[in-house]
């Protein structure tokens, strides 16, 4: 399989990504069509479409997850609100990567307020995946 969503993610949690120490990324729900990739847009300050996520599996609560990681305790003991825990296996980083004003402007795309499949922005998975990436692990 290689199919992948578009999500946004705060800044401060996409540093903690890029450092490793934030092993899964959590959320209230699970996308109906599988999917092992999430194009990750930065929101605000930065505005941008940066990274690329690579996941293996998705554990949904009250299923268990490896305790080592930021938040992965409070997922296993119920205290988060998401419900999903998509584990990081990989994450890729733009060299260029895409502005707001260039993703509005040539794919006509707005930032998820959830999420957005990637077929539904044929052109711009085009152009993401002829870019140049550099992966962080």
């Amino acid at each position: 399989m290689d199919f992948g969503i578009f999500l946004s993610i705060k800044p401060n949690f996409v540093r903690i990504i890029e450092s490793g120490k934030k092993n899964f990324e959590f959320r209230k729900y699970k996308p109906k069509k599988d999917f092992n990739k999430i194009y990750v847009y930065e929101s605000h300050p930065t505005c941008m479409l940066k990274y690329i996520i690579y996941i293996d599996k998705i554990v949904e609560y009250p299923n268990k997850i490896d305790e080592f990681g930021i938040g992965n305790n409070d997922f296993n003991n119920g205290l988060k609100k998401s419900k999903y825990a998509y584990h990081i296996l990989h994450l890729d980083m733009l060299e260029e990567p895409i502005t707001l004003k260039y993703l509005k402007t040539m794919f006509n795309f707005y930032p998820p307020q959830s999420f957005i499949y990637e077929n539904s922005n044929y052109e711009l998975k085009k152009y993401i995946d002829k870019l140049k990436k550099v992966r962080i692990y």
